[in-house]
């Protein structure tokens, strides 16, 4: 197959991915986006971790992830130039917190579901507090406060806080996801793709010397000791677009899983 009809195929596989997109939206931003049926695991987890409910959380992290997702489509498809470095920044996004949900959701055990979900919130309320340290801008209530109602909510559950405590990372988030995907064969490395989203983000030269091992077109006119153009591809955003969609597909359809009642 030519680089031309790869590109083709690359591009019109992005435009499937762009359609589901599209229609996950319709979940997000909206009252029954994510239900929770009375009865079901996940209610069951809420009720156990209320106010700091999982299926808050986990809402929370897919509705980014769709919203990110969506955004990667729009960018590479329809702003009519193809980025070097902006597609892959947009698609970490979907990346981050569709790991992070399918984290959270993965364990089949209820107790550790709410630990990693009281790990989440954790990050979430530290984050919070620091931003509004720095910018000295009030906040509710003090962070140990805060931490001291998620260490009830430990406890009342029989959790050690010392683990929930330290909150989590993404690496943490990705590997995990990556555990859950490799089960099913999926053929992308999930971490190695975040690492190559998260190195174009923050403007890493290594991404681009991978880029460059797959994709060097030269100058137009110039001699062959001219400095090579660094472009993107189709194919390669496909590879990172495509394994940020099936991580979000996984990471909905445990939480689907969870909201039903047996």
């Amino acid at each position: 197959m030519s680089t031309e009809s790869r590109e083709e195929r690359a591009l019109a596989d992005l435009a499937e991915i762009a359609e589901f997109a599209t229609k996950l939206t319709q979940r997000t931003g909206r009252l029954g986006g994510f239900t929770v049926q009375p009865g079901s695991p996940l209610a069951t987890d809420d009720s156990l971790s209320s106010p700091y409910e999982l299926s808050y959380a986990a809402a929370a992290c897919l509705s980014a992830a769709i919203d990110h997702l969506h955004a990667a489509c729009a960018l590479v498809l329809n702003s009519g130039f193809l980025h070097l470095s902006a597609p892959a920044t947009v698609t970490r996004g979907t990346l981050e917190c569709a790991s992070t949900a399918l984290w959270m959701l993965a364990p089949d055990a209820s107790d550790e579901r709410i630990s990693r979900g009281l790990r989440w919130y954790i990050k979430d309320v530290s984050d919070g507090d620091t931003a509004g340290a720095e910018a000295d801008i009030p906040v509710p209530s003090s962070l140990q406060a805060k931490k001291n109602d998620i260490k009830a909510v430990a406890e009342a559950n029989g959790l050690s806080f010392d683990a929930i405590k330290r909150g989590y990372t993404s690496t943490d988030a990705v590997k995990a996801a990556k555990v859950a995907l490799d089960a099913f064969g999926h053929p992308f490395n999930l971490v190695y793709q975040w690492r190559l989203c998260s190195g174009f983000a923050h403007g890493r030269s290594w991404p681009r010397i991978e880029l460059a091992k797959a994709a060097k077109v030269a100058q137009s006119g110039a001699s062959q000791d001219s400095p090579a153009v660094l472009r993107n591809s189709y194919q390669h955003v496909l590879a990172s677009t495509i394994t940020a969609g099936i991580t979000l597909l996984a990471a909905i359809d445990r939480y689907d899983k969870l909201v039903i009642a047996p």
